[in-house]
């Protein structure tokens, strides 16, 4: 198996730097000085089957890691230059309530070898050169890039912690409490990963901190999809040193503001004309589609206009971690016996959370303002990324489960089949000429009108290792851009595993709205566990 006999040395990654734990180094030269002894020893000397050693030639090296999953990871991140919405996430951090950075948690049976653990961290970021490169600004106008950091030390980007015993739940989510909301270093690779060990019942924790302008949750996914192991004893495939390719900054400034900017001339001009002419050819049927669009951006947006509960409406920048898993097989028959989607039991079951939270204070709720975010990834998108657009629903509350799942399918089947659905990636690159300050306070005004954020994000449905170790189940550790509290649900294996980040100022009593929520799911199961007449 893997190890790295030299975990100071992980800055550097090349194919020696990689040996195996259970194998000596190999000496497949002979001390014999004469050619006749030389001839003579290898007459007489027993042949050797050649170890999986990663100082061998590649091609004698058999490996598990698929040549389609190294052919994805190498491309992992998409273009080398942010899109629109990518840029605004990254400019957003000048307020913490803006901020966009998440974690992964990966809760594992036991605890890797560290020096295992260290040459699988080598390993990765060998073969995914996104996470070896920094954001650039270029200049006024330009969306930022990504470009090789120069100084990239793995040191610095890894790093292992042990909890105090007994190493409960509640000390792990302490950590990752302060770990999550502590910004990343904006001149390096934006992300950090921690492994935390002293769990209890035997277990670890894996948590990578990555900036949302890196990747969106279905991204996430697909990085995890490539690096995670198939079996304990995957063998890891070597890879050739890496050298980082120097930025050519008068080539990236200068070059592409020249190049960029006749290219916008042009392409505006052009533009220009084509639709004075296409628009006057149809004025009525432009007036029918102006009128169409704007009221599809108001259906996805419904919830900028109605008010939220009076028990949220403080906001502060304290974050409570909390988080709980569900059975996936119980809830996906659930939501088939309902005659609903799985999304749509999700969303049910986190507005009936709310409204058993609320009843605890014996107050009625009418409505929750919940925004979601829509995919927009395609077949064929590069892997990682962000290919999302956000919607805002304001939901009404039912006692009943049936009207609750039919008023949720209904807006969500209506509002995927918008014209506009996009809007949200469009207006984009008008916002890129604000000031950060600026843009970052237009963002907070519109997620701050937001109770609750929800993201789904499909995981993986198999079992995969880390370093040796069976993951047991994937947290997503979302942001909260201003919202009273942010849910996240990944589908790992057989288990629905869900995080809530909570702002404390608004949602006083935590472990009360985990327990609402929880029975509302439970209630879901219990009720839809046979399929309905």
């Amino acid at each position: 198996m893997p190890q790295n006999t030299n975990p100071e040395s992980a800055g550097s990654v090349s194919s020696a730097s990689i040996t195996f734990s259970d194998e000596k180094p190999i000496n497949t030269k002979p001390q014999i000085k004469t050619a006749t002894k030389r001839a003579a020893a290898r007459k007489t000397a027993p042949k050797k089957a050649a170890a999986p050693h990663a100082s061998l030639p590649e091609s004698n090296i058999k490996t598990s890691v698929s040549a389609e999953r190294l052919a994805k990871l190498k491309n992992w991140g998409g273009d080398k230059v942010m899109s629109a919405s990518e840029a605004i996430m990254w400019r957003m951090e000048v307020l913490p309530k803006t901020r966009s950075t998440g974690t992964s948690l990966h809760i594992l049976e036991g605890t890797p070898d560290w020096s295992r653990f260290m040459a699988t961290m080598e390993w990765m970021v060998g073969v995914v050169p996104r996470l070896r490169q920094k954001v650039f600004i270029s200049g006024v106008g330009q969306l930022p890039s990504w470009v090789d950091d120069e100084s990239f030390s793995l040191q610095y980007h890894v790093r292992r912690v042990s909890l105090p015993a007994p190493g409960m739940q509640s000390d792990l989510m302490t950590f990752l409490e302060s770990f999550s909301t502590t910004p990343c270093d904006r001149s390096r690779p934006p992300w950090e990963i921690v492994l935390i060990e002293g769990l209890d019942k035997n277990r670890s924790a894996f948590a990578l901190k990555i900036h949302h302008s890196l990747t969106d949750g279905a991204g996430l996914i697909q990085l995890f999809e490539g690096l995670l192991a198939r079996s304990a004893d995957e063998v890891l495939s070597p890879i050739p040193k890496w050298q980082p390719q120097k930025s050519l900054w008068r080539r990236q400034v200068g070059g592409r503001l020249l190049t960029d900017f006749k290219q916008l001339s042009s392409t505006a001009s052009s533009m220009g004309r084509h639709a004075y002419k296409w628009i006057s050819d149809r004025e009525t049927e432009f007036s029918k589609m102006a009128l169409d669009y704007t009221r599809s951006i108001m259906a996805l947006n419904q919830a900028q206009s109605g008010g939220g509960s009076p028990l949220f409406r403080k906001r502060g920048l304290a974050t409570r971690i909390e988080i709980f898993e569900l059975p996936f097989p119980a809830l996906k028959a659930a939501s088939k016996n309902a005659g609903a989607s799985f999304n749509d039991v999700y969303l049910a079951g986190i507005i009936g959370g709310f409204r058993r939270y609320h009843e605890a204070y014996d107050m009625t709720l009418e409505a929750v303002p919940l925004s979601f975010p829509v995919s927009v990834r395609k077949p064929g998108d590069p892997e990682g990324g962000n290919r999302f657009s956000g919607v805002s629903y304001h939901a009404p509350v039912y006692s009943d489960l049936n009207e609750q799942l039919q008023a949720v399918g209904d807006f969500v089947s209506k509002v995927r089949k918008e014209p506009a659905i996009d809007f949200f990636n469009q207006l984009m690159p008008g916002m890129l000429a604000m000031p950060n300050s600026v843009i970052a306070a237009l963002m907070s005004l519109v997620t701050s009108r937001m109770d609750a954020q929800a993201s789904n994000i499909p995981g993986m449905r198999e079992t995969v290792y880390l370093a040796g170790c069976k993951v047991l189940s994937h947290y997503a550790i979302p942001p909260r851009p201003g919202c009273a509290v942010m849910y996240a649900m990944i589908t790992h294996d057989d288990k629905a595993c869900i995080a809530l980040n909570i702002d404390p100022a608004a949602i006083v009593e935590p472990r009360l709205l985990v327990e609402s929520v929880t029975a509302e799911f439970n209630e879901i199961i219990a009720k839809f566990s046979e399929k309905q007449d």
